[in-house]
């Protein structure tokens, strides 16, 4: 429960470097889909280093660092097909749909995270 708590403070953090990104992109007239690739990209360098060392006490490598990605990409399509499925196709608010889409990846990131990246055993 301690990992989930940390887990979700630095994803809150994480969500305002991300969304912050992709809602100043949006904002500025980037097509909604690069906003929110831009915005990811830059929150899973931060959310690597900072889970890495507090969530789940674990140092911080090359190796880990390449599984990080990988499972981050596998939680960003499914964000990318909730993202596409709400504002193209049930033509959602794009910001309601960013939303929606942040939220799927919170929480398959963090089942990935735990599961393939961070796991002891």
């Amino acid at each position: 429960m301690k990992q989930l708590l940390l887990y979700g403070i630095i994803g809150i953090f994480n969500t305002f470097i991300g969304m912050g990104t992709i809602f100043l992109l949006t904002y500025l007239g980037t097509r909604a889909e690069l906003a929110n690739f831009l915005g990811y990209i830059l929150g899973i360098y931060c959310s690597y280093y900072l889970n890495s060392r507090f969530t789940f006490k674990a140092n911080s490598n090359t190796k880990g660092l390449i599984k990080f990605f990988l499972t981050m990409g596998i939680a960003y399509l499914i964000n990318l097909i909730v993202l596409i499925l709400c504002f193209r196709i049930l033509l959602l608010n794009v910001y309601i749909a960013q939303f929606l889409a942040c939220l799927s990846y919170t929480i398959f990131g963090f089942l990935l995270s735990k599961i393939f990246v961070f796991n002891k055993s």
